[in-house]
Parts: C-alpha cells; sequence; structure tokens
C-alpha cells in the first residue's frame, strides 16, 4: 500500500489544537509538503528568570502519530540551538519564533504527538493530540 504524502501545493494549519506540558511556549503554524513538515512555534520569556533565561531543543525531539510508534526525528531547527547550545535572552519580555524541521507525513494522519523529551516535564517542548485535519485552520499555499 503506498503512503500518500502532502504534494505542491502544501498545506497550511494555522493555530492548530493541542495540549502541551507549558504554557511559554505556542504552536503558531504547521506547513506540510511533500519535502518536510515544518512546526512553527512562538517563545515568550518568562519573568522567572533574570533576562529570560534562554531556550535550546533537544536533537533527539521527534514527531509520531498520536497512539502510534513510529517516531520520525527531528532533522534541523530554524532559530533555536540544539542542546547543548543555548539562546539567551536579553529581557523578561522577550520573544523567540522558531522552526521544527522534520521529514513529511502521511496525508492519512489525522493527529501526532511533537516529544522533546519523555516522559518530560514542563519546561520540555512536548505537545499532544495535534490536529492535522481540521479543514477551517487549513488553506492550501504555492511553494
Amino acid at each position: 500500500m503506498a503512503v500518500m504524502v502532502y504534494e505542491e501545493p502544501g498545506t497550511v494549519i494555522s493555530n492548530p489544537d493541542y495540549k502541551s506540558t507549558g504554557n511559554t511556549v505556542k504552536l503558531l503554524r504547521i506547513v506540510l509538503t511533500k519535502a518536510e513538515s515544518k512546526f512553527d512555534f512562538g517563545y515568550q520569556t518568562s519573568d522567572y528568570y533574570i533576562r529570560g533565561g534562554w531556550i535550546t531543543i533537544s536533537p533527539k525531539t521527534f514527531i509520531r502519530e498520536t497512539g502510534g510508534t513510529i517516531k520520525f526525528t527531528l532533522q534541523k531547527s530554524t532559530n533555536i540551538p540544539f542542546g547543548p547550545q543555548k539562546h539567551y535572552f536579553n529581557s523578561t519580555i522577550d520573544w523567540s519564533y522558531f522552526s521544527l524541521h522534520f521529514p513529511p507525513l502521511a496525508k492519512e494522519i489525522a493527529k501526532i504527538d511533537l516529544i522533546e523529551a519523555e516522559p518530560g516535564t514542563k519546561n520540555d517542548f512536548n505537545f499532544f493530540n495535534i490536529k492535522l485535519k481540521d479543514h477551517a485552520k487549513s488553506d492550501l499555499i504555492l511553494i
């Protein structure tokens, strides 16, 4: 059985529904194409840390179909370093926008999880039950 992936033009899902372990990072958009699955985030610094602290992403971060076992590992990141390197902020009101890039997903997948660490803590960027099939929030894109 052939697996159907997103073709050009791709699909953009804005403000997807999901559950997460933290509240300072927001999943803003997902771009699904035949070349990749890209997840765009916004991160707001915390006043818990002097000058806002820092962010990093584990190179072991992966996505998988919700309830599934097959993992698709992170291929690259944009505007966020792989650990142990860190991006340090200058204030407690800074924002950072970054993207995580994964292999393309099959069109049949309705929900996925994005996991930085298992079992994870409130500081890990873990997202669960991310809806990919909410057509009210998706648009075709031309790349």
